[in-house]
């Protein structure tokens, strides 16, 4: 069963982490040297300098609050990288919130955001349940969920994320922890935390002493998997034979490099994890929003359409803040590439 955190649950310190086994993927041990990260880190703060002398211009639709709220139909909006609100069952469903300018600890430096947000802070309604799919900045950000976290009824994080929600003023009995397999019912809504093949850490003395992963999202009439961060692996056709078939895959597509080829997946490796998991329409995340790699703003989409044309695979790009009816996804060749 997850684990509802108790009253003795405070932010972990480094020396009671001493004592606690860092956890691992199943396939991989991933373990860069400390001038790997520190090589890494110098291009993750500096990235958008390197890259683009002048920001992109990215088309964003404005989300109205009544728009979600009066919704009936099951559906989703990008709000920017791997954010993503759905409205499912009649519930208000959030997944890792970055409201932030910057997916970074420091408010002056790394990587920038490239678009204004479809809907702000302030104008979102009431979330029902928001997802969290590990630690990193890009993911799950201090600023957005202190701000948030009085109109959220509940947070469903990996084990070991809770701590960093105490800390950040989040209420014990609205936060719950998962191990991968773990599952929780919600109404009519069953959620499921399954594996990735990726790492945690909000620092380096923190690697990995939390857990990351993906959720399976199952309404009554809509079976939508978000991959959360991964390189390609093998449980991806584990999480198929389980859940699978999906209406819809939010899978990472963007931030991929050579360098961490294994814990981020290339354009045409999302693709295949979206077979294996048997999804039917696919929606890729994790793009368009901040540099996090080496590789211009709009290659990924650019390969994945082209991959996923090549392999008949249905996908749907839609522009940040556009509705997504799932009852009525549409494919790449009725789409206007906006990317281009």
């Amino acid at each position: 069963m997850p684990v509802l955190l108790s009253r003795g649950v405070k932010a972990l310190p480094f020396a009671r982490k001493a004592k606690l086994q860092p956890f691992t993927n199943t396939e991989l041990i991933y373990n860069p040297s400390f001038k790997d990260t520190l090589a890494t880190l110098r291009s993750y703060l500096n990235i958008d300098k390197l890259i683009h002398s002048q920001v992109p211009s990215i088309p964003v639709q404005t989300i109205r609050r009544d728009s979600i709220e009066s919704d009936k139909d099951d559906c989703v909006f990008r709000l920017g990288h791997s954010a993503v609100l759905m409205k499912i069952d009649g519930k208000v469903l959030l997944t890792d919130p970055v409201f932030s300018d910057r997916a970074s600890p420091l408010s002056w430096a790394g990587p920038k955001r490239f678009h204004p947000l479809p809907i702000s802070l302030e104008d979102l309604p009431h979330i029902d349940v928001c997802l969290i799919s590990h630690d990193h900045y890009d993911h799950l950000d201090k600023q957005t969920i202190k701000q948030l976290h009085e109109r959220v009824d509940q947070f469903l994080v990996p084990k070991r994320v809770g701590h960093n929600l105490l800390g950040w003023g989040v209420a014990r009995n609205k936060i719950q922890e998962f191990d991968w397999w773990q599952s929780k019912r919600v109404g009519t809504l069953t959620f499921v935390f399954t594996p990735t093949q990726h790492f945690s850490g909000r620092s380096y003395k923190e690697r990995d002493w939390s857990l990351w992963g993906s959720w399976v999202i199952q309404g009554s009439e809509s079976n939508i998997y978000f991959s959360g961060d991964s390189g390609y692996f093998s449980g991806f056709r584990d999480i198929g034979e389980r859940y699978g078939p999906f209406d819809l895959t939010l899978m990472e597509t963007g931030a991929y490099d050579e360098r961490w080829a294994s814990i981020h997946m290339f354009p045409e490796q999302s693709v295949q994890a979206h077979i294996d998991v048997k999804g039917n329409v696919m929606l890729p995340i994790h793009n368009s929003t901040f540099d996090l790699s080496f590789h211009a703003w709009n290659e990924p989409l650019k390969r994945l359409v082209r991959e996923a044309s090549e392999r008949n695979v249905n996908v749907v790009c839609p522009k940040i803040g556009e509705k997504v009816l799932i009852s009525e996804l549409s494919v790449t060749e009725n789409q206007q590439a906006w990317w281009d």
